[in-house]
């Protein structure tokens, strides 16, 4: 004769409190957000904008294991060349750009730079900000 599957086995009654537990173990346990961030900074030796706190305690741990860089971040280097003169990163839509490239070209402007410094000069000459327009004056010989 067949018989019935036996019946699942009676589960205790889950408490609000078991599951705490479960999830506050460990040192960490009952720190708030507040006192995690300071854990982090004290560990980590800068502040965080985290409130996610299984990151913090994971980079709490990491960080006490050797495992991640602590201290301040180092500041960028900044890259001046031999002429005084910074690069400074623009990106652009391909499409757009060569667009761009079309028209300063068809309007006789000898190289991008040169459209940008006018363009400079022109906004800041239209914001009022003449003191920082001329220093993107167009130069003589143009």
């Amino acid at each position: 004769t067949p018989s019935a599957p036996p019946a699942p086995a009676a589960q205790p009654p889950t408490s609000v409190e078991g599951t705490q537990s479960a999830n506050q173990r460990g040192r960490f346990a009952g720190m708030s957000l507040e006192a995690l961030q300071a854990k982090y900074r004290e560990v980590v030796g800068r502040p965080t904008g985290s409130s996610d706190i299984p990151y913090l305690k994971w980079k709490i741990r990491e960080a006490e294991a050797g495992r991640v860089p602590v201290g301040p971040r180092p500041e960028r280097e900044v890259k001046v060349r031999e002429d005084g003169k910074r690069v400074i990163p623009l990106s652009f839509d391909a499409e757009d750009l060569a667009a761009l490239d079309k028209a300063w070209r068809d309007a006789g402007i000898p190289s991008r730079t040169r459209f940008f410094m006018r363009a400079v000069h022109r906004e800041l000459t239209a914001m009022g900000a003449t003191e920082a327009a001329a220093r993107f004056a167009p130069k003589e010989e143009e």
